[in-house]
């Protein structure tokens, strides 16, 4: 019979409850301060890293070889046949990349990648819909491949203060921020296709940045399908709950399925200030 581990990086933003009730395994994304090395969620907290900002802004790297090759592997003398590993964007990070180089050197155990085009949660919610179709007994391949189709059906919108962070960390991707900050003007971002950042609006003050991320998510979503939806802040929790209570109030049938602070290695890049919504309709 088919045993299946299902792993992610850290930048998927999964709570650590889900974590635990999903059986997932989590690698963590790496956060530099000089030669000072963190892992992202087992030594360092994103209230740390807002912190120390604008004084200190870090650096992050990607999971290393062995700490890759040692899991699979404890995976596999485990009892695990199969691994299945969500990574967030290739076009944010190169932790696809280097799982997919890791895992080929992994006897024993059958292990496949996928690059969700995704960041945070975005990336998160396709590893616990795979988590849930391993919990009930969905053959790896076709998990494998239901998890595939649906790649294009998650989604995240962030709302942020300043592009500030996402510039110093070289993710601006095709974000365009030229306006500034003296015009107050607040952008919406989210992955394109490529699965690298992109403008969805640019608004003028944050009270109606937020409003606007909330018609850009309804704008998505589909009335024939379940919604699920996460709410994530970036040390601006005083908007969850505006936020959440809208979406109810818009999608009654909808259900939140987490409400978090994002992760530190997430913190890094793009600043306090933000507010992010998932959109997931599974097909």
């Amino acid at each position: 019979m088919e045993k299946i581990a299902i792993l992610v990086d850290s930048g998927s933003d999964i709570s650590p409850e889900l974590i635990a009730e999903m059986g997932i395994h989590v690698l963590p994304l790496k956060i530099l301060y000089g030669d000072k090395v963190y892992s992202d969620g087992e030594n360092i907290e994103p209230q740390e890293v807002y912190a120390r900002f604008p004084e200190e802004i870090p650096k992050t790297s990607t999971p290393n070889f062995a700490e890759v090759t040692e899991l699979a592997e404890a995976l596999r003398d485990a009892g695990y046949t199969h691994l299945l590993a969500v990574c967030i964007s290739s076009g944010l990070s190169g932790t696809y990349q280097n799982i997919c180089t890791a895992l080929k050197s992994v006897q024993g155990i059958v292990c496949r990648a996928i690059d969700t085009k995704n960041i945070s949660i975005g990336a998160g919610a396709l590893a616990l819909y795979a988590a849930r179709l391993a919990k009930e007994g969905v053959p790896f391949e076709e998990l494998c491949r239901k998890v595939e189709q649906n790649v294009g059906h998650s989604r995240v919108f962030y709302y942020m203060d300043t592009l500030d962070y996402l510039r110093a960390g070289g993710r601006i991707g095709r974000v365009t921020g030229a306006l500034g900050s003296l015009l107050n003007i607040k952008p919406i971002i989210s992955c394109n296709p490529q699965g690298v950042y992109y403008t969805v609006a640019m608004i003028r003050g944050r009270k109606r940045g937020i409003q606007k991320l909330i018609d850009c998510v309804a704008e998505k979503v589909d009335e024939k399908r379940a919604a699920l939806f996460a709410v994530m802040h970036g040390n601006a929790p005083e908007a969850v709950e505006e936020v959440s209570a809208e979406l109810i109030r818009r999608f009654p049938k909808g259900k939140i399925f987490m409400k978090k602070q994002i992760n530190a290695s997430l913190a890094v890049h793009t600043g306090p200030g933000l507010v992010g919504i998932l959109l997931f309709q599974p097909a």
